[in-house]
């Protein structure tokens, strides 16, 4: 039982730290790059002026906002465009925004 246990826990954490983004994003135009912001891990997907963002890794209880206001760190540096301005959106797990490589 103990095994059951434990081979579930570990099945649960790879599903849990799984970044493949959504189906718009896998393209072979598609760039993938990891940041660490702040102690948050992200997986930045960017295809032409869109992102989706994913955060990696375990963390205990992350706040929205906090998160949100990482994220766009990442996305800037991952991308080194600027994001438009109210297009940012998401939750935890996964955000979405719009980026200028223009205004950079």
């Amino acid at each position: 039982m103990r095994l059951a246990h434990s081979l579930c826990f570990l099945a649960l954490s790879a599903l849990a730290s799984c970044d493949s983004p959504s189906p718009q994003f896998m393209h072979r135009d598609t760039a993938t790059t990891r940041v660490e912001v702040e102690g948050s891990t992200f997986s930045v997907h960017q295809r032409e002026n869109w992102v989706e963002v994913y955060r990696i890794g375990f963390e205990a209880l992350p706040r929205v906002p906090v998160i949100l206001a990482r994220a766009k760190i990442a996305i800037e540096q991952a991308t080194g465009c600027k994001v438009v301005k109210g297009s940012l959106s998401g939750d935890q797990a996964i955000q979405r925004a719009e980026i200028d490589c223009d205004a950079a």
